[in-house]
């Protein structure tokens, strides 16, 4: 019996969180996890700044630390749009110096060196993730990244390639993300476009109310935070999502990618923070930033 108890203990606490958890104190429960549980340089270590500042679990001299990190893993970490862009998106998050640079490696400048013909990167995230970066910034998004991103929407939403033939199925994450990149690109929440690509996204709902990507047999923490955040940015909110996404929530703060399976806990719990914290990304800007970084 002195064997069983505390195993039954540590079973309990990685059940779940009750169901009536608040979206707010569900978020502030999974960035505080988070807070515990990343650190570094990487791009989990800027989306969990992205997080806690969202939560408003963010102090200042935490701030300033995951920031000085960030900044000197940057050079290692930086190969192309996207990532220059969740390292922008962080360090405007942390409010800790400027979040241009990297000491000299000025991450605007390397965001635009993975730019072509209107895109960023080479997915639809890279390309969100750029968009939600100018916005930080306080940059005008160019007329033709919008232009690309509008005319690259399928059938029904975005895929993750951004083909609008020949490419893989739209789905309901990367069409989640072209829809908040637009938006803070600009584009009214009225555009035939965003109102088209919502509508598809959330008819790909599962009977539960949550989303899952590619399917509708379970639901996945990371597309129903994204599609939350979606339709946030186009003046809707979604009760039955939010309260799958709680469901997917541990006793100990982490959210899992599924309900029976784990998954990559970092990654469900930064987007779930996020969306259950109310905010629309990016969650935070700039007052202004340098020139340069020399």
């Amino acid at each position: 019996m002195r064997r069983i108890l505390p195993l039954l203990i540590a079973a309990l606490a990685l059940g779940a969180l009750p169901a009536s958890a608040s979206n707010g104190s569900s978020a502030r429960s999974g960035a505080r996890w988070l807070a515990a549980h990343v650190h570094g340089s990487d791009g989990s270590a800027a989306d969990t700044l992205v997080a806690m500042r969202a939560a408003g679990v963010l102090s200042g001299g935490g701030a300033r630390a995951r920031a000085t990190a960030l900044r000197r893993g940057a050079r290692g970490y930086v190969t192309g749009a996207g990532q220059a862009a969740k390292v922008i998106l962080g360090l405007t998050a942390a409010h800790s110096g400027s979040a241009r640079c990297a000491g000299t490696l000025d991450l605007r400048i390397a965001m635009g060196r993975d730019y072509t013909r209107g895109r960023y990167g080479r997915n639809a995230f890279d390309d969100a993730l750029a968009l939600l970066a100018l916005r930080a910034l306080r940059e005008r998004v160019p007329t033709a990244a919008i232009g690309f991103l509008r005319a690259a929407r399928g059938a029904g939403g975005w895929n993750v390639l951004l083909r609008r033939s020949g490419g893989p199925r739209d789905d309901v994450s990367s069409t989640a993300v072209a829809i908040l990149a637009l938006r803070a690109a600009g584009v009214s929440r009225r555009d035939r476009g965003l109102r088209a690509g919502l509508s598809w996204m959330v008819h790909q709902r599962t009977r539960s109310g949550g989303f899952a990507l590619g399917r509708r047999d379970r639901n996945e923490a990371n597309s129903t935070a994204l599609a939350i955040e979606a339709e946030r940015a186009m003046g809707r909110s979604d009760r039955r999502a939010a309260r799958v996404l709680r469901g997917l929530q541990r006793r100990d703060g982490a959210f899992q990618f599924t309900a029976d399976d784990a998954g990559s806990r970092v990654i469900a719990s930064t987007e779930a923070v996020v969306a259950l914290s109310g905010r629309t990304p990016p969650v935070a800007r700039v007052h202004r930033h340098p020139s340069s970084c020399r």
